[in-house]
């Protein structure tokens, strides 16, 4: 291998090529709901595009009142 050739190239695809977020929204409001958390794909959309997960869980967890499981 050359100096000049690369190792290893990373595609990061997301947000160009692939949009996960109406995916990732889609799946969170069914796996809240199934939780007890009734929570629409707009709903989930409103409350919690752009977060992190920690910190959605902390807000589901305030609102239950209790442990989201595993």
């Amino acid at each position: 291998m050359s100096p000049l050739e690369p190792a290893l190239v990373i595609f990061d695809c997301d947000g160009v090529l692939v949009d996960s977020e109406p995916i990732a929204n889609r799946i969170l409001a069914e796996a809240l709901t199934s939780e007890g958390y009734a929570c629409s794909f707009e709903q989930s959309v409103e409350r919690f595009l752009g977060r992190d997960l920690p910190a959605i869980v902390r807000e589901v967890e305030d609102g239950l009142g209790q442990k989201l499981s595993e």
